[in-house]
């Protein structure tokens, strides 16, 4: 089973023995053993490594996102009996001599990058770690190197997004974009935006309110400057969403400063909801399930000894749930006025 614990030479020696000999696991057998070992308290097995590629040593802690994945990644790890290391691609000193010398010293065969917000990107010169390890990455698709991924189904949250907001009678949703997110996990949340307004009338499809915002900052700081606002007040006005799409909170305060009934009856989705945002309604990503997935996709690679860049690399996408809130419900009707109707001839 290429158990992390033995040699790989070991290993590569039995495989070569019990192939000769004609064997083939029994997949009933197989999956017994696997629901015995799940019934026991699991013994340790072996160390991960969790490496964070941002420039920010710690937003792994500061964004929720993050967080979430890498409690969903450390409680999955630890129910199959795995240790979780973590690392700083950063680190002042740090070589890729060094990193591989250290997993090697620590018997870690595969890790888990998260946090790379250079377009799917790492650092030139890894490539020996990326070579000669497992290696899975959250959240964004790696394009060097171009391995396994775990990330959200941002495409279907957005249209599913949409769709509660019609379900709940607004007409004119409008989706406030960062544009930096959007490009880092290729327009996906555009593109799902746009498709689930093709069954709305041409009238109603709204053009998308577009701003730049760092990706390395936690979302409890403001974004954008004066110059942003004055384009979202011209955008409000123009386009007369009834309800916004986004992913900051710090949305909500725009829509008050613009008063009036738009400050009154805007509604607010957020494209990535967690407890913190109180009375928001949104799109619940479910990070957690996120790393607990890549921890499954890289200790699949490690049995089945899938070390190194692999030829075609796979995806495996985590669905959002709704989450209901008082920032979206159905909207207000305006009230009618009446005029009582006097019989012919009364005076």
């Amino acid at each position: 089973r290429n158990h992390p614990r033995l040699r790989r030479e070991t290993c590569e020696k039995v495989q070569a023995a019990a192939q000769k000999l004609g064997y083939r696991p029994n997949a009933v057998v197989s999956h017994l053993l696997a629901q015995l070992r799940a019934s026991r308290t699991p013994k340790y097995q072996a160390t991960l490594g969790l490496i964070n590629a941002s420039e920010n040593a710690s937003i792994l802690s500061e964004i929720h996102t993050f967080r979430e994945w890498v409690r969903g990644l450390r409680e999955r790890a630890d129910q199959l009996g795995y240790g979780v290391n973590d690392f700083w691609l950063h680190e002042k000193g740090m070589t890729p001599q060094r990193l591989a010398g250290i997993f090697r010293a620590q018997n870690i065969r595969g890790v888990i990058v998260a946090a790379c917000l250079s377009n799917g990107k790492l650092p030139s010169g890894f490539e020996q770690i990326w070579e000669n390890f497992a290696c899975v990455m959250l959240g964004v698709r790696g394009l060097r190197p171009a391995v396994h991924l775990a990330c959200n189904d941002q495409f279907s949250t957005i249209r599913r997004a949409f769709e509660e907001a019609l379900r709940l009678g607004y007409t004119r949703p409008g989706l406030v974009l960062n544009e930096n997110i959007d490009d880092l996990i290729e327009g996906r949340f555009s593109g799902g935006f746009v498709a689930a307004q093709l069954g709305l009338p041409v009238k109603q499809r709204l053009p998308i309110f577009r701003f730049q915002s760092a990706l390395d900052v936690p979302l409890t700081n403001k974004i954008g400057t004066s110059e942003v606002l004055r384009r979202f007040k011209d955008w409000i006005k123009s386009q007369q969403p009834d309800v916004l799409l986004c992913q900051h909170p710090e949305v909500r305060t725009w829509v008050e400063t613009l008063g009036g009934k738009a400050a009154r009856e805007t509604g607010l989705i957020h494209l990535d909801w967690c407890e913190d945002l109180d009375g928001w309604a949104g799109m619940k990503q479910n990070n957690h399930l996120i790393g607990a997935a890549g921890v499954d996709m890289l200790i699949g690679q490690l049995h089945r000894n899938e070390l190194g860049v692999p030829s075609f690399p796979k995806c495996l996408v985590v669905d959002s749930t709704w989450v209901p809130g008082e920032s979206a419900r159905a909207p207000r009707s305006e009230p009618k006025t009446t005029r009582s109707r006097r019989a012919p001839g009364s005076r």
